[in-house]
């Protein structure tokens, strides 16, 4: 018998894997996302553990299931469209992490702004980050540009699901915490 989230999926095209909290636990509910636009379904699937279930209000869900530990603690199947994605992206952690905000711009999302943003921090901390997240956000920042300069927004949501992963890394670390989690 297919699970809660095999059931809620189904059928739909995923436009985005994202991971929104470091967590190692198992996944024991699904958070609904709101209706996906005039088709049937939600926005998005959360899998969150005890512990985060409740406690994510900028993901704010319309339904709640009980589901089986088959997804590790902040796995979020995204199916918004591209644009709702990258809107997503800057309020949920670009935005708090370059300052750049859409409506200096119309309402519309810059990524070259945001790119070079972060690329002036990872010049700031020089060799301090070698290695480190910063420098893989800057990476799949350009590759984000580059993909949505070349009209490829599936591409640029994937470099930035990876980025948002990445990013968590670094308040960990300007939490004090760097083990890793």
């Amino acid at each position: 018998m297919p699970s809660v989230g095999q059931q809620l999926s189904a059928h739909r095209s995923l436009t985005a894997l994202r991971t929104i909290v470091r967590c190692r636990a198992k996944a024991s509910a699904l958070r609904e996302g709101p209706a996906a636009g005039d088709g049937p379904g939600a926005a998005w699937l959360a899998f969150l553990c005890p512990a985060h279930s409740e406690g994510l209000p900028e993901w704010p869900g319309t339904a709640s299931h009980d589901d089986s530990d088959w997804m590790p603690c902040g796995t979020v199947l995204d199916f918004r469209p591209t644009e709702q994605l990258l809107q997503s992206h800057a309020d949920l952690w670009l935005t708090a992490l370059t300052g750049v905000r859409p409506e200096r711009y119309g309402g519309v999302w810059v990524l070259e702004e945001g790119d070079r943003v972060l690329r002036e921090r990872l010049e700031e901390d020089g060799d301090s980050d070698e290695g480190g997240p910063l420098q893989g956000i800057v990476t799949m920042m350009w590759l984000a540009c580059r993909s949505a300069a070349e009209g490829d927004l599936m591409q640029a949501v994937t470099a930035l699901a990876y980025c948002e992963t990445l990013a968590q890394g670094l308040e960990s670390r300007r939490d004090g915490d760097l083990a890793p989690q």
